[in-house]
């Protein structure tokens, strides 16, 4: 199994990585505020694969939209970063490389290698911030 299924698939039990759609749109101020964006989702996403490294699951947690805290019945991010805890406590380190950072539509996407498997990381501006909406192979 990649180890993008398994990065977060395991806080869901097993639940389905699902794409939920989020009102609003990223590029309503132009040009620069949509490379602004891109250049955030690719720092957040070193940050979230880094978080995980270092065993912060609080600050992986904060990086989560409430559509992926839900659609994982993860009640709030307090339990997300009980449930990962749990989880990842015999893991490994993540070895990972950020690539491409893509839009479409209101979503950022970001391209990443993690542990060799290619794999996608779909943010959403949610409360004016980015956050993390899926977790996907491929």
């Amino acid at each position: 199994m990649a180890r993008w299924t398994a990065l977060l698939g395991a806080v869901a039990a097993a639940t389905a990585l699902a794409t939920m759609g989020i009102a609003g749109t990223f590029w309503s101020h132009g040009r620069s505020d949509a490379r602004a964006a891109e250049a955030q989702a690719r720092s957040l996403a070193i940050e979230f694969f880094r978080s995980q490294n270092e065993r912060k699951y609080d600050v992986t947690c904060r990086l989560l939209s409430r559509g992926f805290i839900t659609t994982h019945a993860l009640r709030d991010r307090q339990t997300c970063t009980a449930v990962m805890r749990v989880v990842f406590v015999w893991s490994g380190r993540i070895d990972f490389r950020i690539g491409e950072v893509t839009r479409e539509a209101d979503r950022v996407v970001v391209h990443a290698l993690a542990d060799g498997a290619p794999g996608r990381l779909v943010f959403v501006r949610e409360d004016g911030a980015l956050r993390i909406l899926t977790v996907q192979d491929g």
